[in-house]
This record gives C-alpha cells, sequence and structure tokens, in this order.
C-alpha cells in the first residue's frame, strides 16, 4: 500500500535522494551541458523559514514519490498564500492506478490545511500530467519556453532539448 504524508525537509532529503538522478534524466532539457546539482543551501533556508512544502509517498517505507513547492505569498497578490511547485515524481513502476491522482490530492489537501489558497504548476511537454491536472479540476493558463543560450563564450546556440 502507498502512503502519503507531509514530511519535514531535513528528515526526509537522504530517503528521497535515490529519486534524484531517475527524475533528473526522465525529465530535464540540456542535460548534455547542464548537470544535476541540488542547491542544497536554498532548499535548507526554504525549509528552515517554513516556506518548503514536501509531500513523501512511501511504499513499505521507502520513498518512491515526491512533490515538492514552495509556499508563499503571491508576488502580485501579497494577502494570498500560494503554491509554486518545484517538482513531483513517481518512480515510474508505482505510476499505476490511482498512485498519481492520490499524490496531488493528497497535496491539495495538505496545502489547502496551510491557507493556501491558488496552487502553480507545471508539466513537462515529453511527460504531459496534463490530462492528470485537467481532471483534477487543474486550469491550463500559461505555456512556458525555454531557451539554452550557455554554448562556448556565452554564445546562443539552437540544439534540440534532450
Amino acid at each position: 500500500m502507498i502512503t502519503f504524508a507531509v514530511e519535514d525537509w531535513f528528515d526526509v532529503r537522504d530517503h528521497m535522494a535515490h529519486l534524484w538522478p531517475s527524475h533528473w534524466a526522465e525529465v530535464a532539457m540540456n542535460r548534455d551541458t547542464i548537470r544535476l546539482e541540488i542547491d542544497f543551501d536554498s532548499y535548507n533556508q526554504h525549509a528552515a523559514t517554513g516556506a518548503l512544502h514536501i509531500v513523501v509517498a512511501r511504499k513499505s517505507g521507502e520513498v518512491i514519490g515526491y512533490h515538492v513547492s514552495l509556499v508563499r505569498p503571491h508576488l502580485h497578490y501579497k494577502s494570498s498564500l500560494s503554491a509554486f511547485t518545484d517538482v513531483y515524481y513517481i518512480a515510474p513502476p508505482h505510476r499505476t492506478g490511482r498512485t498519481p491522482m492520490r499524490l496531488f490530492e493528497f497535496v491539495e489537501r495538505s496545502l489547502k490545511a496551510r491557507g493556501v489558497e491558488k496552487l502553480f504548476t507545471g508539466t513537462k511537454l515529453s511527460l504531459d500530467a496534463g490530462p492528470l491536472l485537467q481532471h483534477l479540476g487543474w486550469v491550463p493558463t500559461e505555456m512556458l519556453y525555454t531557451k539554452y543560450i550557455g554554448g562556448l563564450n556565452g554564445s546562443s546556440t539552437n540544439r534540440k532539448p534532450t
């Protein structure tokens, strides 16, 4: 049975770490030029201020998924608390049945209990969670574009995302 719980970053980060490389390999763009390098100082700072909201999915005690968001007032609506999704992931063998839906439903309930009024998340076009989000009542509102401009000597490139 898969269970969901809000957990503390400092208690759970080491238990989540085994999933990060596979998550990165599955969805990250520009893997050939930008390596995975978790900014632990920033995560620690957000956790210390209470802004980091982590929901963990476990099976037999092992972390098999997570949803991480930052909770703060919106810069345009300072009296309204918002949650901005950082990352979400469920290990592929556990993406069966209602598990993804149950993760998001738990996230919504736990954020609402914190007083959050509005949720913001995205989905990768290469691993589209849009149908699930729309089934749960989320509304598509924007399309996010990215462009790698690193290259040699800061030159722009038009590489295909990887």
